[in-house]
């Protein structure tokens, strides 16, 4: 049996990289999934090559910042298939100028925190309901293993992804009496076609292999299979975890570097 069958589930900046993979992977476990996506042809892109292949898919395009945009979306799942079982809070940005603190322009700040922060805020509040309503369910949140280390000239990602995990610690309180539980997923090195280009660079997904533990970076199928689980019945008794999806790179960072971890363990 699929594992997310006569599920619903909505999420957002799904229509390309890690999102993609999730909402695709989500419609082929069985589960009706809208996106919510600020590019409309991505976005009917998804609702084309899913509906193609039989599965319930529906492309909204919207802003995650515009409460509106969210509500709206929120009611297309209602409106089409009765209820909503999931939310994964996935759109976000890194910024556009890569400055340090002191140098950062405030707009740049602003819209950031705005995204990352403030758009998951604003989904999980007209999501959460409609999630109680159809008797329980789960919100997953994407972090980033930045949001306890960090990238030189990235703060406000970093900053934003850090506060990302502390909303998550809150909701999973403040929503369990309408037993919706609520996750991250702290990513670490992932390969997608957002970030293609840094790829390209010869001998980076060596280097960057070399710094994880487990050997390689992470996939689009490990970062789905993540949150298949998070999604279905089987994590039921799961919340308020940020679960680091990283092939071990935060736990070999603790002592040193990743990069130094892997090749001279540090001895007590």
């Amino acid at each position: 049996m699929k594992r997310l069958a006569g599920k619903v589930a909505l999420v957002t900046g799904g229509g390309a990289g890690l999102g993609r993979g999730m909402a695709d992977r989500f419609c082929a476990e069985g589960a009706s999934v809208a996106i919510l996506e600020i590019k409309p042809d991505i976005t009917h892109d998804f609702e084309r090559a899913n509906t193609a292949q039989g599965y319930e898919a529906l492309g909204i395009v919207g802003n995650v910042t515009q409460p509106e945009s969210v509500r709206a979306a929120v009611a297309q799942c209602i409106s089409r298939w009765g209820r909503l079982d999931a939310l994964v809070n996935n759109a976000g940005v890194t910024g556009a100028s890569h400055a340090d603190l002191v140098d950062l322009d405030l707009s740049d700040w602003n819209r950031v925190l705005e995204v990352n922060l403030t758009g998951a805020l604003i989904c999980t509040q007209h999501a959460a309901p409609a999630i109680r309503d159809a008797g329980g369910g789960s919100i997953i949140n994407m972090t980033s293993i930045s949001a306890r280390t960090t990238y030189p000239s990235r703060g406000a990602y970093s900053v934003s992804k850090a506060a990302l995990e502390s909303l998550t610690l809150q909701a999973s309180i403040e929503l369990a009496k309408w037993k919706i539980r609520v996750n991250s997923m702290s990513l670490g090195w992932f390969r997608t076609a957002l970030n293609e280009d840094t790829y390209q660079i010869p001998g980076e997904l060596a280097k960057r292999n070399l710094t994880v533990p487990i050997g390689r970076i992470g996939t689009l199928e490990d970062c789905a299979n993540l949150a298949v689980f998070l999604a279905g019945d089987e994590s039921t008794y799961l919340t308020g975890e940020s679960i680091e999806l990283d092939g071990g790179l935060i736990a070999a960072a603790l002592k040193s570097t990743g990069l130094l971890a892997r090749i001279r363990p540090v001895t007590e």
